[in-house]
């Protein structure tokens, strides 16, 4: 209960000074910090992996990162990477919600915006969905730009456009299972596994070699055990992919006949979601001595 009360707090923040740019980045990001964690963070001596997270965001000059976040743009080094074959195939990239060809496309697909996080909407039967109404959250969402949640500089540059990909069952709705592998110098530290259960999304934790980890950080814990299959291939992907950065988190979907490509992350969780116990914050946070923050 209590934490609820912080995330509506923290969202309340967001509603309220998201925007204002008289608001420092450091700032505003101390002041959600202080929300979720409950004390003032040290960005100049972080100790903790969330705190960690949040320094990064106002320390470093990350608009570069932007051909890495944007959601089209990203699929170019995907395929230079590990290859065109853990894409998930994309019928094209639009500026506008009129530029859409809906007559070509097939009966299902899938729109989202490039530029941020939750903007996608599911179409199932495109002879039968709410056009109007997606046309009003795609024009909305167009609108946004998503730096100004957390300030993630990374966001700021993104060219707000609608990505149409295929359509694939659980992939479009997010209920196959999704490996986020925390990579540190190219290398896979600690792995997060998202599954749904029932409707109920659980999240396991692991350690680079699949020995799981007893923490929660955001979803419960799934308390029995669970087959987890292409586990080699997911690390070598996800190191490969990480190779380029000191830090990000991989995200991987993982089918049971193949692996796709999600998204890149390199503000995990945006720097405020607890890890209970908290000593797990503290021990994550020792990867980051590994790589450089300037001061």
């Amino acid at each position: 209960m209590f934490m609820k009360l912080r995330i509506a707090i923290k969202l309340f923040v967001y509603k309220l000074f998201s925007k204002n740019t008289r608001i420092s980045d450091e700032t505003y990001n101390k002041i959600l910090f202080f929300v979720m964690f409950g004390r003032i963070p040290n960005f100049d001596n972080p100790r903790t992996f969330n705190e960690y997270i949040c320094a990064r965001k106002v320390r470093l000059d990350e608009f570069e990162l932007s051909k890495y976040t944007d959601k089209f743009e990203v699929r170019d080094y995907v395929a230079k990477c590990i290859g065109e074959q853990y894409l998930n195939e994309t019928y094209g990239v639009f500026n506008s919600f009129d530029d859409i060809p809906f007559d070509e496309l097939p009966a299902q697909f899938v729109l989202r915006g490039t530029h941020g996080s939750g903007y996608n909407i599911i179409i199932k039967n495109k002879n039968e969905f709410d056009k109007k109404k997606a046309k009003k959250t795609v024009d909305h969402f167009l609108k946004q730009n998503y730096y100004y949640f957390g300030r993630e500089k990374n966001y700021y540059n993104i060219k707000p456009r609608v990505l149409c990909d295929k359509y694939i069952e659980g992939v479009a709705d997010g209920t196959v299972p999704e490996a986020k592998v925390f990579c540190f110098n190219g290398k896979a530290k600690f792995i997060s596994y998202n599954i749904v259960i029932d409707g109920q999304t659980y999240t396991n934790h692991y350690d680079s070699t699949w020995n799981k980890l007893n923490y929660r950080q955001g979803y419960p814990e799934y308390n029995k055990e669970i087959v987890i299959p292409n586990q080699k291939e997911i690390i070598e992907l996800a190191e490969k992919l990480s190779l380029l950065f000191e830090f990000v988190r991989v995200d991987l979907y993982n089918l049971s006949n193949k692996i796709l490509f999600s998204e890149l992350t390199f503000h995990s969780g945006g720097g405020l979601v607890p890890f209970e116990p908290e000593k797990y914050d503290y021990q994550f946070g020792e990867f980051f001595k590994e790589v450089s923050l300037p001061r």
